[in-house]
Formats: C-alpha cells, sequence, structure tokens
C-alpha cells in the first residue's frame, strides 16, 4: 500500500484511453496531483514527482467521447447506479461518458517529469 489514506481522485490529466471492443473493455490511465504519501524506500530515494493510476471496466454501453485527445485537466465522475457505474471524466470542453457493470482501479505507478500535475 503506497497510500496510507483513501484519496479522492477528482482531476486528472489522461495519459490513455484503451477500448477492446472484442471484451467490452475500457480501460483510462491518468496521473493524479496526490503522490503516495508511503511509498517504498526505492521510490522516495528517487524523489518521483508523478503518479499515475487508472481504472478498468467491463461490460462498457454507452460510451461516447468528445474531443479526445486533450491536454485539458479532465473532472473525473464515478457513481453507482443500481448495480452499474457511471462514469465520465470531463472539461469544458471534452468528454468521455460510460456505464460499466464491473470496475477495477489499477494500481499507481509513479515517475519522474519536468512538468508535474
Amino acid at each position: 500500500m503506497v497510500f496510507s489514506r483513501n484519496i479522492p481522485i477528482g482531476e486528472i490529466k489522461l495519459f490513455a484511453l484503451n477500448i477492446d471492443n472484442n471484451l467490452s473493455t475500457l480501460t483510462l490511465a491518468f496521473d493524479i496531483r496526490e503522490i503516495p504519501d508511503t511509498p517504498p524506500k526505492k521510490w522516495d530515494l528517487i524523489g518521483y514527482n508523478a503518479c499515475r493510476i487508472g481504472i478498468t471496466c467491463n461490460k462498457v454501453k454507452n460510451l461516447t467521447t468528445s474531443n479526445i485527445p486533450t491536454q485539458q485537466i479532465l473532472n473525473l465522475s464515478i457513481q453507482l447506479i443500481g448495480n452499474e457505474y457511471s462514469v465520465s471524466a470531463t472539461s469544458n470542453t471534452s468528454e468521455v461518458k460510460f456505464i460499466t457493470s464491473a470496475l477495477r482501479l489499477r494500481e499507481p505507478s509513479v515517475y519522474l517529469t519536468e512538468s508535474s500535475f
């Protein structure tokens, strides 16, 4: 565990949007503002300044996208409605929206960058 607490994920910087039409799977990879607060010692020694995480969603339906790819900061919202999740990543000009019945958080990774979030 690299975070000592649950962290809210609101604003994201979209890195990748991958769609597997055959398996009805969608993966969003994105950077978040938070950096792990309990990293392994090897991470701490290097001083990483960016964190990438993502979600993998199965049984995706009602997918809509607009103005993707984008370099804008997106607001991520995940809401449980019945036994499905409504997922949206939006800005003033771009969006990704869909419904999924299975959502899995991907493990975080860290890296060095000149322009962190």
